[in-house]
């Protein structure tokens, strides 16, 4: 039996011009006339049989019934873009879209991408690294690689592997300091992150040196830019292992201490429910899962 809807077309547009209150508004945002957007409203209201807005000289407003449509039209545009996400994802094949970090992508993937292209020659890989958390259900991203305590809502989560944190400096450094000993610390030039003032303090108590304090500290704002500034023998910086040890075996940093402590945030694999049966999304994990660099 056949539907008895309204041309599909109109949904959209009354959806624009109800969100906007404005025709004018929504026919730039749709690119068709005024004229036409008022046009096509007003042969959706001669469809349904009455008024949806309330019309002002300078823009519009949704009437009780045109609230309670815009609801459901609303609500039925979401369902058919999760759908239309969801089969093109499913039966279409795109390149595998991935967030991470500038580190785990320098350090960890890239370095190891070519086994996985030898593996999979035909899952394409797309990587975006930056320091913003992506929010699967806004961006436009299959998996996301992210460093936290794993307690994301509505997302599928894999705990790829737990995390260390070890001081860290360039051989130059600490050879010019003739590091031998941990009590050296308040000794020696420190290097900060601006959003985890105390990491130090907190690192000195967990290895028995309480107010750790130097009288020369950098600060940056990322934590690429600290291991950098230890790269260039500007101080003493906290790493976290596995993922910088690449950076170790380079023989780029070491470590002037044997101390390595359990650090209470984790590296997972974050993806969308819907994506759970993705084949190529599980390639990817246990792969990464398998990678020497996190061994």
């Amino acid at each position: 039996m056949a539907r008895k809807l309204p041309p599909l077309h109109l949904f959209s547009i009354f959806e624009a011009s109800a969100r906007l209150e404005s025709f004018k508004l929504a026919s730039e945002e749709l690119f068709i006339t005024p004229s036409a957007i008022s046009h096509q409203i007003k042969s959706l209201e001669n469809f349904v049989g009455f008024e949806l807005f309330h019309r002002k000289s300078r823009r519009v407003a949704l009437n009780p019934a045109g609230k309670m449509y815009l609801n459901y039209i609303q609500q039925s545009l979401s369902l058919l873009e999760k759908g239309t996400k969801t089969i093109i994802n499913k039966y279409s094949s795109p390149a595998l879209k991935i967030s991470t970090f500038p580190t785990m992508a320098s350090n960890v993937i890239i370095p190891q991408l070519s086994n996985f292209q030898n593996s999979h020659p035909d899952i394409d890989i797309r990587i975006e690294t930056g320091m913003n958390v992506a929010d699967l259900r806004y961006d436009d991203f299959d998996l996301a690689i992210r460093i936290g305590v794993g307690n994301w809502p509505g997302v599928i989560i894999t705990n790829l592997l737990p995390l260390k944190v070890a001081a860290v400096c360039s051989p130059a450094f600490a050879e010019k300091h003739q590091i031998k000993s941990i009590s050296q610390i308040n000794e020696l030039p420190l290097i900060d992150l601006d959003k985890m003032p105390t990491a130090w303090q907190e690192w000195g108590q967990a290895v028995n040196i309480n107010n750790v304090k130097s009288d020369r500290k950098l600060t940056f704002s990322h934590y690429d830019a600290a291991l950098q500034a230890a790269e260039q023998g500007l101080g003493l910086a906290l790493a976290l292992l596995p993922i910088e040890n690449l950076l170790l075996e380079r023989h780029l940093l070491i470590k002037p201490f044997n101390e390595d402590l359990p650090y209470y945030q984790s590296v997972y694999a974050v993806y969308r429910e819907e994506d759970k049966d993705r084949h190529d999304i599980q390639c990817f994990i246990n792969w990464l899962i398998k990678s020497p660099n996190l061994k």
